[in-house]
């Protein structure tokens, strides 16, 4: 398996602290990317999704971190059908604009094709998950084709299956009409080379709008959708990759189509591709799953707020909290058992009527700082029923953690902002100790903290790289330092800052 270039942080256990599992690829998600963002689907795959890597190509330039802008040293494959003779990866023709990854094709002469390509060899090479691309497609009919595709070290191995790597092409918009092919090319591109083609249709796929594009990849299946939309499974075998494989995005010479698409055209810009983004997400796996009824745990509103137990066939055991807010801003807290130190997620169970309200979740992760939780809960509905909301992971110490959810608005046809908790669902995994505390035993001591900009480092000898996240896990910045570390930059919350493999937590005020 190759090493790869810029992974910078490892699980590291120091002093019995793990580093969280959302540190360990950091810099592969974007944090533009919304924390709740999950898979574009018609049906969940009943997965826990949590974001691997993204990116929302919001910047002004490529990240070189994520990205491989290609240049061809040779050419491809010609195009005879076409009239293309040569056609070329081309650095000047890949590049971001307007919060989209751009891919041009040029029409260099007359009969060659400068096109543009990124790809991930060597920077994030990974197996298994859901990889998605939202993109609008170049034009098809100037000679091009837009693909999705994966390709694999070892591809070039030849033993009759997939399982050491494959090229697996997502889609290629080869066509003119509403459809699409995917691919698994196996055993190189000699002799040996195998493929196993499947046709599927895609609805609006030359609208000129944007459209997304999935790979669930398991060890047993992968799974193609569009649009959230299932398509196409490969479940033989010989056809599953079971190798880590890069991402590639390309807009490059048709294969499709044959005609004078491309020797019709002027010589210059042809079309362009547009990708939005491209996410990637890990399924977190729990080893146990425990139902807790809200009306069992101890509750308070520290809003002041009336809440009781109201009794309703509907609700998990008959019953439900049920919060009377007035405003937003108005709060319930939930005293919550926790029997192990782990990664937990917690899903609210509620139900809904015309005068209920919007909602967000935090956690108390230490005494008096509260984590927030992406997802609102909106309980809002025309009728009574039952809906359920599940938050990003977190990690927690076992013990009794507070779990607080405040109204945050109401539905614009709501006439309300009441609250429903009927059950909390609290998946866990194992993990050693989470608390990312500065009293456990380190060899360096921070101070002032909490700060106003300035943290004073006692214990480096000597000018260390110092690397800064936020509390997600999202890398922010890095700097050197000796004796003291810069936070004037950064609004006022809690950071993670890494120092010689070593954690500290530090408030900025």
């Amino acid at each position: 398996m190759k090493i790869l270039k810029y992974i910078l942080l490892i699980h590291i256990g120091l002093s019995g602290v793990l580093f969280p599992d959302s540190l360990l690829l950091a810099q592969f998600v974007d944090e533009n990317t919304p924390a709740d963002a999950q898979p574009v689907l018609d049906n969940t795959t009943g997965d826990n999704w949590q974001l691997d890597f993204s990116d929302e190509f919001n910047t002004s330039t490529v990240d070189p971190l994520k990205w491989n802008i290609l240049e061809s040293s040779k050419s491809r494959a010609p195009r005879p059908a076409l009239g293309i003779n040569d056609w070329w990866w081309k650095k000047a023709n890949a590049w971001q604009q307007d919060g989209d990854l751009v891919l041009k094709v040029v029409k260099h002469d007359s009969n060659t094709m400068h096109c543009g390509s990124v790809n991930t060899n060597d920077l994030y090479e990974t197996q298994y998950g859901y990889f998605e691309v939202r993109m609008k497609i170049a034009d098809a009919s100037k000679g091009t084709h837009t693909a999705f595709w994966f390709q694999g070290d070892n591809m070039g191995n030849v033993d009759n299956t997939a399982n050491d790597g494959a090229e697996i092409d997502v889609f290629e918009s080869a066509w003119l009409d509403d459809y699409t092919k995917s691919v698994v090319h196996i055993d190189g591109y000699g002799a040996s080379h195998q493929a196993n083609t499947k046709k599927y249709l895609t609805p609006g796929i030359h609208d000129g709008n944007y459209h997304t594009w999935g790979l669930h990849w398991t060890e047993n299946f992968m799974d193609i959708y569009y649009d959230g939309v299932f398509k196409v499974r490969y479940a033989d075998a010989k056809w599953i990759v079971n190798s880590p494989e890069f991402i590639w995005l390309s807009n490059g010479a048709s294969f499709g189509i044959e005609g004078d698409y491309f020797t019709g055209e002027p010589v210059g810009t042809l079309t362009h591709a547009w990708v939005d983004y491209v996410r990637v997400w890990k399924t977190v796996d729990f080893d146990e799953q425990k139902e807790l009824e809200c009306e069992d745990l101890v509750w308070s509103s520290p809003t002041g707020n009336n809440s009781s137990v109201i009794s309703n066939g509907a609700a998990g055991a008959g019953r439900h909290v049920k919060l009377e807010a007035q405003a937003t801003g108005d709060e319930i807290i939930f005293e919550v058992p926790i029997d192990k130190s782990g990664q937990h997620q917690f899903t609210l169970q509620s139900l809904t009527w015309t005068s209920f309200g919007q909602y967000q979740c935090a956690v108390e992760t230490i005494a008096g700082e509260w984590q927030e939780l992406d997802a609102v809960v909106d309980m809002y509905k025309a009728g009574s029923s039952v809906i359920r909301q599940s938050f990003n992971v977190i990690n927690l110490d076992a013990g009794t953690c507070k779990v607080r959810f405040t109204c945050v608005g109401r539905n614009n046809s709501s006439d309300g902002y009441v609250g429903s908790f009927d059950r909390l669902t609290v998946n866990s995994r194992n993990t050693v100790s989470t608390t990312l505390d500065n009293k456990r035993a380190k060899t360096l001591s921070l101070y002032p903290n909490p700060c106003k900009d300035l943290v004073r480092i006692s214990g480096l000898r000597s000018h260390t790289n110092i690397d800064i996240y936020n509390l997600l896990g999202i890398w922010l910045s890095k700097q050197t330092c000796l004796d003291q570390i810069d936070l004037s930059g950064l609004a006022s919350g809690i950071y993670l800052l890494r120092i010689n493999n070593e954690i500290y937590k530090v408030k900025k005020q």
